[in-house]
């Protein structure tokens, strides 16, 4: 099972970011009760509420994975007491909190390196949809092929984008809900 807990938003005024909370996804499988992104503090009590909705506490999940580590994707990462959190090492280095995704084990879930917007930016697969955190921050990213404002390598954002898309899945965005993939046909 997948749900959107938030969406995310992120507001610009004369190119500069005012506001940004990125999405918070669960995911549920066989073995794991996994949140990909926990956003803003702001966030706390709608992810809370959205948990609770499905008889979930933040007690109960066990995994965390951040798609990169930027304040506005982790900041709620105190809540899950319970759980192992997992990013890129190119994000972490020595922050004894994480673990590398490549240590991260479900049958049921894929990371895979979408690099761009961070060198060391990560998307999770789970059966038809791709969280894909800031490679597309907003829908029109994937939609038209534009990468992000804010990357640190252009080339590497495009490719990443062209990836995602390869994949045929549907697409939940860093701060702009989801795009079916449909759209992308």
């Amino acid at each position: 099972m997948i749900k959107l807990l938030y969406e995310g938003i992120l507001i610009r005024e004369n190119g500069i970011i005012k506001k940004a909370s990125s999405s918070s996804t669960l995911i549920i499988t066989d073995n794991n009760n996994i949140i990909v992104d926990t956003s803003t503090k702001d966030m706390e009590n709608i992810i809370i509420k959205g948990l609770s909705e499905l008889n979930l506490s933040p007690n109960d999940i066990d995994v965390v994975i951040n798609t990169h580590l930027h304040y506005d994707h982790i900041e709620n990462n105190p809540i899950f007491k319970n759980a192992t959190f997992y990013a890129s090492p190119k994000e972490f280095g020595f922050n004894d909190n994480f673990e590398d995704f490549k240590k991260f084990k479900d049958k049921e879930i894929e990371i895979i390196e979408t690099p761009g917007h961070t060198y060391g930016s990560i998307s999770v697969i789970y059966k038809d949809y791709v969280v894909v955190g800031d490679a597309s921050p907003l829908k029109n990213n994937i939609l038209k092929m534009i990468p992000p404002k804010l990357n640190v390598d252009e080339k590497l954002a495009l490719e990443s984008l062209k990836k995602i898309r390869k994949l045929r899945k549907n697409v939940i965005t860093g701060h702009e809900g989801i795009v079916y993939k449909e759209k992308l046909l």
